[in-house]
């Protein structure tokens, strides 16, 4: 349906209004950005409905080039997987335009600010509805823009300016990936209509082109596996995967609303969105899929380890987003493409209230005072909790193993997909089960930490908290819940999974009976057997804290370093490519500008000067003052010869008797003078018709 072309158009109205209208909007902009999100949100989930109900939807807009067998139509396509993040896109959006309005308050470029971001939503709008990669790599190129400008939003400060600038050039070199990846599927396919592309990708494995043809060489390649690479290259600046990763921390420099709008639903999900709308064409190039793996996971695991050891909230959760765009790429890689789909929108839900509401919560936090160290103490009422930490580690096994979350890594048949659900699941299992334990004791022994400061122990109503508060129904009610709530997401998986599969043009599934009962196999013994293990881990180091020998402990504060100081990435980036880059600059500025432009304007400049001296000298004192001195010499002694052989006397009588017949000749003149005019006009037009005829003959 056309009308869904306002979902982009109205934040791009939005912001050409607030733009243009400067001044005159008085810190109003909010009150045209957030109508204007909040009407593509709105139709937004009527786009979600008809596609629902219908199917997806193709738009056409207009023919950009047609030129024999080019032709290019930017076109927008509707599906299943672009309105998941449609709704997510303007949700967040809403929200953050809503946030910002009073965040905002005060600032001096507020209209600026909203334009900016109103753009940034238009800009990812056009991204996930196009059908074009042309179209695609425009509103890509937008995006980056949009970042710098609104990480540099308080350009009064240098580290915001720096921040800006660098998040530019890392993606502005991932960028040449992407571009050469567009290029390159240009050649082979002859078109870059994206759903034309995924239809004849299948058929195109043993096409071949001559990438050198043009220079005289014969070097053909299978571009079809070499595709996929060179579009991730820009998807890893995008997402900020390792080694582009380097930006994202530092665009914390921006406002808190930009942060959430560039790590919830903008800019770092256009990475594993490209990877999804293409996964027809990325599952026919294994080597690039394990590439795309690899890298994923390595990101992953790096941020997550990185992110423990931060100390600011916001670098935190700049490397819990790095971490979470990670696992989305690696279960791209392993062709888990439901699954990446799932906990992009759940990492976008979730992040955008973690930025939105991180300014509150520091300000509610007081201060912290350091206190004694509350012994554990056995009771007979410990043995409840450790049944019940027991129970509750169990239920994310069950869940997960046995439930139709299973099928979102299967449903695509990988078995790399099946071996990486049950590599992530049972660490998953493992880490969930500790950390419940350690949830549990802390929450239930201890209690809520209320600090007073004359005692330094923590209690609650002048008590200290006994394990007897917690029996048998509390923990049964709790279980049960879960249980239920278990159920309920996995009636939501099986939706999700029957629901974005078309979209991913992905053939032969397995069969969906079933998949609603819980599967008690053989196989759910593991992930059980797991998360005891997990139970067992965490008791042992509750019950028994050992304390660290000397070599280990360096060895351990080694490593804490290491990843406090992100593994000193910005450092190598600054000392091998930053640093010779500027050497290098200084080099080019020093050797062509200053040595090469420079002295050569200088010498054009003082040899012009000296042409000119020059002519001045031998021109025109020598030359043209001297033949003019000399005229005037002649001439006055050419007048004194004559006023010595001339009678004067004679002279002036016949003066006056010309004088009398000039006289008479023009009153003669005056009484033919209209003939005469007449006369001399037309003689002057046969002269210009003449002069006409020799000019065109002689050009």
């Amino acid at each position: 349906m056309s009308i869904f072309i306002l979902i982009p158009l109205l934040p791009l109205f939005a912001s050409l209004a607030i733009g243009l209208g400067g001044r005159r909007c008085h810190e109003y902009g909010h009150r045209i950005g957030i109508p204007a999100i909040s009407l593509s949100f709105g139709l937004s989930i009527w786009a979600f409905i008809e596609v629902l109900n219908n199917g997806p939807v193709s738009l056409d807009l207009y023919r950009l080039i047609e030129s024999g067998s080019l032709v290019i139509d930017l076109n927008m396509y509707i599906d299943q997987l672009t309105v998941l993040l449609l709704l997510l896109v303007t949700g967040v959006s809403s929200v953050v335009h809503v946030y910002s309005s009073r965040y905002m308050i005060g600032d001096p470029h507020f209209n600026r600010f909203f334009a900016v971001i109103a753009l940034f939503t238009a800009s990812m709008l056009m991204l996930v509805m196009s059908n074009n990669l042309l179209m695609l790599l425009i509103c890509w190129e937008v995006m980056g823009i949009c970042s710098y400008l609104l990480i540099s939003h308080s350009r009064q400060r240098p580290s915001a300016c720096r921040a800006a600038t660098k998040a530019f050039l890392v993606n502005a070199v991932a960028d040449v990936g992407l571009s050469f990846g567009i290029i390159l599927t240009f050649f082979t396919f002859g078109t870059l209509d994206i759903q034309v592309i995924l239809s004849q990708a299948e058929g195109m494995q043993n096409h071949t082109v001559n990438v050198l043809g043009w220079i005289g060489l014969d070097l053909p390649i299978y571009p079809v596996p070499l595709i996929p690479f060179f579009l991730f290259i820009g998807a890893m600046g995008k997402s900020a995967q390792m080694p582009f990763h380097v930006w994202l921390p530092f665009a914390m420099e921006a406002p808190t609303p930009v942060s959430a709008l560039i790590h919830a639903a903008t800019m770092v999900n256009a990475g594993p969105f490209l990877l999804i709308r293409l996964s027809p064409l990325l599952v026919l190039s294994p080597y690039a899929m394990t590439f795309i793996a690899v890298i994923g996971g390595l990101t992953a695991l790096f941020a997550a380890i990185v992110s423990l050891t931060q100390t600011d909230i916001k670098k935190i959760l700049a490397y819990s987003t790095i971490s979470q765009i990670g696992f989305m790429i690696m279960t791209c890689g392993l062709g888990a493409f439901v699954v990446a789909i799932f906990h992009l929108l759940a990492h976008g839900c979730y992040k955008a209230f973690f930025f939105l509401s991180t300014g509150n919560i520091l300000q509610a936090v007081e201060p912290s005072h350091p206190h004694k160290h509350v012994a554990h103490q056995k009771s007979p009422g410990m043995l409840t909790l450790y049944v019940g930490a027991l129970l509750l580690a169990c239920i994310p096994p069950i869940i997960l193993f046995s439930g139709p979350y299973e099928h979102m890594w299967s449903v695509t048949g990988f078995a790399s997909a099946k071996l990486g659900f049950w590599i992530i699941g049972l660490i998953t299992v493992f880490v969930t089960s500790a950390y419940l334990f350690r949830s549990i004791m802390s929450l239930f022994i201890h209690g809520p930490k209320t600090h007073w400061p004359n005692t330094g122990i923590h209690t609650l109503d002048n008590h200290t908290i006994q394990p007897q508060f917690i029996n048998g129904p509390i923990l049964s009610g709790l279980i049960l819940t879960t249980i239920v709530l278990g159920g309920m997401l996995g009636l939501f998986w099986s939706w999700f999974t029957n629901f974005l599969t078309p979209a991913l043009s992905l053939t032969g599934l397995p069969s969906q009976e079933g998949l609603l009962m819980m599967n008690f196999s053989t196989w759910i013994l593991v992930p059980l057997a797991v998360a005891c293990m997990g139970w067992a881990y965490a008791y042992k180091m509750h019950t028994q804290p050992r304390q660290p020998s000397p070599g280990v402990n360096r060895w351990t504060t080694s490593l804490y370093v290491l990843f406090w100081n992100k593994l000193y990435f910005d450092e190598i980036y600054d000392a091998y490519i930053v640093a010779p880059s500027l050497r290098f600059a200084h080099w080019l500025w020093q050797t062509i500008d200053v040595r090469g432009i420079d002295r050569a304007i200088h010498g054009i400049a003082s040899s012009s000067l000296l042409l000119a001296h020059w002519l001045w000298r031998i021109v025109d004192i020598k030359g043209i003052d001297r033949i003019v001195i000399g005229i005037g010499q002649r001439s006055i002694g050419l007048g004194r010869w004559l006023s010595q052989m001339v009678d004067i006397r004679w002279l002036e009588q016949n003066i006056n008797q010309v004088g009398k017949q000039a006289d008479a000749a023009g009153q003669a003149l005056q009484d033919v003078e209209p003939h005469t005019i007449q006369h001399q006009l037309l003689v002057m037009i046969l002269w210009l018709v003449l002069a006409t005829v020799i000019l065109y003959i002689l050009v």
